[in-house]
């Protein structure tokens, strides 16, 4: 891996909210500009119907709902922007002609759904997630993303502080914290999708956490240094 200038770094401390700020810097790349409102299981569930029926204005907004969502979650276990784009977008296309086949279950959101798709989609791409050179209650809601945010950061910034420490990730731990702060899903719906159990998504996020901390905080230090030496 190539290092970065890590003089130009600004991180913010790996909190919930720090953490799902950054990955939402990840999908920046995209052009969408500001993400979309989300919307409650019901209100979906009415433009899936719609969709259904043939609305294309209705798939055009679930399209919009999650696209981004999905691209900064590759974008966390893939090692290039191109890659993570291509998965997203076969993904979506995979989501948007198989509404027939989405059943709502009580306990699982659409967007675990769509996540599972876009899973499945990754694993046939990739055998193996390459790194880029890159507590027993519910995980919290993930919190405002201006939350613990350096001001100072720009969105380039933030991608480069997050990209460098998931590549000292390895592949499991890379994939629960994608899911988490990239996808939005809680420990259960994660459990759900990768076939580990939720006490233990919460300890591996947890434990992962910290590591993310503590190499942001590093980062962070780096830069202080850095600007006392100019």
């Amino acid at each position: 891996m190539t290092g970065y200038a890590t003089c130009e770094l600004r991180a913010p401390r790996a909190t919930e909210s720090g953490l799902a700020g950054l990955f939402k810097a990840l999908s920046a790349l995209l052009g969408l500009g500001s993400e979309p409102e989300t919307v409650d299981e019901a209100a979906l569930q009415r433009l899936i119907d719609r969709a259904r029926a043939g609305d294309r204005n209705a798939g055009q907004r679930l399209y919009r709902q999650h696209v981004a969502r999905v691209y900064r979650t590759m974008r966390g276990m893939l090692r290039s922007d191109a890659d993570a784009e291509d998965v997203t977008q076969d993904a979506m296309l995979t989501v948007l002609t198989s509404l027939d086949r989405y059943s709502p279950r009580p306990d699982i959101r659409f967007s675990a759904w769509v996540m599972t798709i876009a899973m499945n989609t990754l694993r046939r791409r990739f055998r193996r997630l390459r790194p880029e050179p890159t507590a027993t209650g519910e995980l919290p809601e993930v919190a405002d993303e201006t939350e613990d945010l350096g001001h100072e950061m720009d969105a380039a910034e933030r991608r480069r502080a997050l990209l460098e420490a998931l590549a000292e990730l390895d592949e499991r731990e890379r994939m629960l914290v994608s899911l988490r702060y990239g996808a939005e899903l809680n420990a259960k719906e994660i459990a759900a999708l990768t076939g580990i159990g939720a006490a233990n998504v919460r300890k591996i996020l947890e434990r992962t956490r910290e590591r993310l901390g503590a190499r942001l905080e590093a980062l962070r230090e780096d830069t202080g240094n850095c600007d006392e030496r100019r």
